[in-house]
């Protein structure tokens, strides 16, 4: 009876605790080489050294390109490569398709996520969709990409709707009721103040001799279309919509400097907020605003209104014209904030959290971009990149990568020409009577269809196809509305 013998008690015991040993020496190891392989570490057969590897994922519109690095063909879109840490430059070809191009330096255990590229065709095929005698004196799409509407010389009351879906559809004619737009003698001409997130309702400005005007357009019943001004009786300024709903409404006086609120259903305007000089509104109640609290002699505060209470983020030059913008990505909020011409917008991060967390300490900036004369600031349609714009020059700064990108474009571009995001990943922009459109970092720009001045490019919602209001292709020395496909057919 072995377990009655000490020596061969403590024999056993020995060997189990050399077991346990053992095996803890072995879970150690293994989770030290899982955590060296999380990291990219791995080891080169060919050279007996330890190296760092990481992660290239590439996805590409169409799919199925193929996919080289450093010249060297690896497989085809979509697809994931290990590769040894280094630079790399990526080329995704297809037949048809112009290539799509990228160099970067791939960090050891890093990701890159080149999952955005488009492919344009080599050749593009573009057509007139529908004749104009003139040139249309306005067009705006719908945030869904899919409906255009077009104002021709005319009656300023009718418009065309179209749908981008099926261009083969005749445009169907929007006749506003008598009287919602003010009838004046001399010109009128409308100007965009925003969609409503239905898709239906626009907020115009209509211009006149003698005055403006804001008009709320139901481009699916016209009938319920109607006039801010009348409903409201207003002498705005300005008009915007709550949280882009089409019924309730921000109202901003110049003279008295107050920002209303109004709706259809409660009309009798309420003042949120006084000694207001500029600013931008988000979602139902944050406004992010400029004014003169009389605290800091020669400057003016930048506040933050989250409908219930006022912050002060920082004071800046009472002498600029100032250009605001927020947004939220990945759960963090952003704030711009740029005087007008000058070389540089502030960027800050959850600057409300940080103003909440410490009552005596206002936020610093968490980037700067520079960018000399800055006309522009705009967040991407997904709001990961900001981009600060001046006429050919760019800075652009990627949230998500805390990276920032400083390029020209080549030509001339007239100071006022403001570049748009084509999608999350691409801007676009009008220049010199063609459409232009570029990666965030300004790489492969692709020049594409006509386009006339004063318009922007309208991408269908799967970005297969463009369409422009450009000189015709078909009849000389007509205006139409013209389609690009941005596929190769089959």
């Amino acid at each position: 009876m072995d377990f009655l013998d000490p020596n061969k008690k403590r024999a056993q015991n020995i060997r189990l605790y050399i077991g346990y040993i053992l095996v803890a020496i072995a879970i150690a190891m293994a989770s030290w080489l899982l955590l060296l392989l999380s990291y990219g570490y791995d080891y080169d057969r060919k050279t007996g050294q330890v190296i760092q590897n990481g992660t290239i994922y590439l996805s590409s519109k169409p799919e199925s390109a193929d996919v080289y690095l450093n010249g060297e063909l690896k497989d085809k879109t979509s697809t994931r490569q290990v590769v040894r840490a280094g630079q790399y430059t990526v080329e995704l070809k297809r037949d048809g398709y112009n290539t799509w191009k990228q160099t970067f330096n791939l960090e050891g255990g890093s990701i890159e996520q080149l999952v955005y590229p488009v492919l344009f065709p080599t050749k593009l095929v573009t057509k007139d969709v529908q004749l104009y005698a003139t040139l249309p004196t306005f067009a705006s799409q719908s945030p869904d990409r899919r409906w255009l509407v077009i104002q021709q010389p005319g009656p300023i009351s009718v418009l065309d709707n179209i749908d981008l879906n099926d261009s083969t559809k005749e445009p169907v004619k929007l006749t506003l009721p008598a009287g919602v737009m003010s009838d004046a003698p001399g010109n009128h001409s409308l100007a965009l103040v925003e969609w409503s997130t239905d898709n239906k309702h626009l907020l115009v400005k209509h211009s006149f001799s003698g005055g403006e005007e804001y008009v709320m357009i139901d481009r699916d019943i016209p009938a319920d279309s109607f006039n801010l001004n009348k409903t409201f009786s207003l002498n705005s300024s300005l008009v915007a919509l709550r949280d882009k709903h089409y019924d309730q409404f921000y109202f901003y006086d110049a003279k008295t400097k107050a920002l209303q609120t109004a709706s259809i259903k409660e009309k009798t305007p309420v003042t949120i907020l006084n000694g207001v000089i500029s600013y931008k509104l988000y979602g139902a109640n944050s406004v992010l605003y400029m004014t003169d609290d009389g605290k800091m002699p020669g400057k003016n505060a930048i506040k933050l209104w989250d409908g219930n209470q006022n912050y002060l983020l920082h004071y800046y030059p009472a002498s600029a014209d100032f250009i605001l913008d927020e947004a939220d990505f990945n759960g963090h909020t952003y704030i711009v904030v740029a005087a007008k011409n000058s070389s540089e917008a502030y960027i800050y991060k959850d600057a409300l959290r940080k103003i909440k967390s410490s009552s005596t300490t206002l936020p610093s900036p968490n980037m700067v971009l520079k960018v000399d004369k800055i006309s522009y600031i705009s967040f991407s349609t997904n709001a990961r990149f900001v981009m600060a714009q001046s006429g050919a020059h760019f800075a652009i700064f990627d949230t998500e990568n805390n990276r920032r990108h400083y390029y020209d474009l080549t030509g001339t571009v007239a100071p006022d020409m403001q570049a748009t995001w084509m999608d999350g990943h691409r801007i676009a922009i009008v220049n010199n009577g063609k459409t232009i459109v570029f990666d965030f970092d300004g790489s492969n720009k692709q020049v594409l269809s006509s386009s006339s001045a004063g318009f922007k490019p309208y991408f269908t919602s799967d970005y297969l196809d463009l369409y422009n209001i450009a000189p015709s292709v078909q009849v000389s020395g007509r205006t139409a509305l013209i389609k690009t496909e941005l596929k190769v057919s089959k």
